[in-house]
């Protein structure tokens, strides 16, 4: 829209005017409570008419806003809500599938270094141990006890099948701080990964991303 300085001007002197009109007063009855009057403009004379054309006569109307209406985004269900909820906040929980620290599978190799699960192929871990699949995210569990480890470890897995991550690492360190040297968690998260039905694969990362002491986890689709 374009306007000359004197439109502009006029406008301005329009809206001054209709600020210092008076407000009409308000009738109540005995039994109404006080309300505070709405403001009211005079009614437009011929001046200001003219006034206002002036202003906007070079505007024009506008066709085809070719506007896209969105659908509403449909919710999740209660289930993964509460579980992204409880994820958000740290909340406590149980495990969702139960699992042995000593439980030790047929198809773990001898010093634990891989595993794939009955039915898939051995080119399923070559290509993990290629990589194949991008890491997508990373549980670090130094320092943790074996239940601590337990329970982040089932979070943080529920939370890559929640957001649909293909292959993720996790590091449980070499077990050189645990007593007798024997790396407890290392054998622990193993075992664990062997038992969950979701879990397709593990391999040993490469020594430049933990060697020994992390493993890069393939995940059911």
């Amino acid at each position: 829209m374009r306007a000359t300085k004197g439109g502009l001007a006029d406008l301005k002197r329009l809206r001054q005017k209709a600020a210092a009109a008076p407000e009409p007063p308000a009738s109540r009855t005995a039994h109404q409570p006080p309300t505070t009057p709405a403001l009211q403009a005079p009614a437009p004379d011929a001046e200001d008419q003219r006034v206002f054309r002036q202003a906007v006569k070079g505007a024009a109307r506008l066709h085809g806003s070719q506007r896209a209406i969105l659908p509403p985004v449909p919710t999740a269900p209660v289930a993964q809500l509460r579980q992204r909820r409880q994820a958000a906040i740290g909340a406590q929980h149980a495990p969702a599938t139960p699992v042995s620290d000593l439980y030790t599978s047929a198809r773990q190799a001898q010093d634990e270094s891989e595993f794939v699960r009955a039915g898939s192929g051995p080119d399923l871990l070559k290509g993990l141990k290629r990589g194949k699949w991008p890491i997508g995210a990373t549980l670090d569990l130094h320092g943790a006890t074996l239940d601590e480890a337990r329970e982040r470890l089932d979070q943080f897995l529920q939370s890559c099948l929640t957001h649909h991550l293909r292959c993720v690492c996790v590091v449980h360190g070499k077990g050189h701080g645990s007593k007798n040297g024997t790396p407890v968690l290392k054998e622990s998260v193993r075992r664990w990964l062997t038992q969950l039905a979701y879990v397709q694969a593990y391999a040993e990362c490469r020594e430049q991303d933990g060697g020994s002491g992390a493993v890069q986890v393939l995940l059911r689709q």
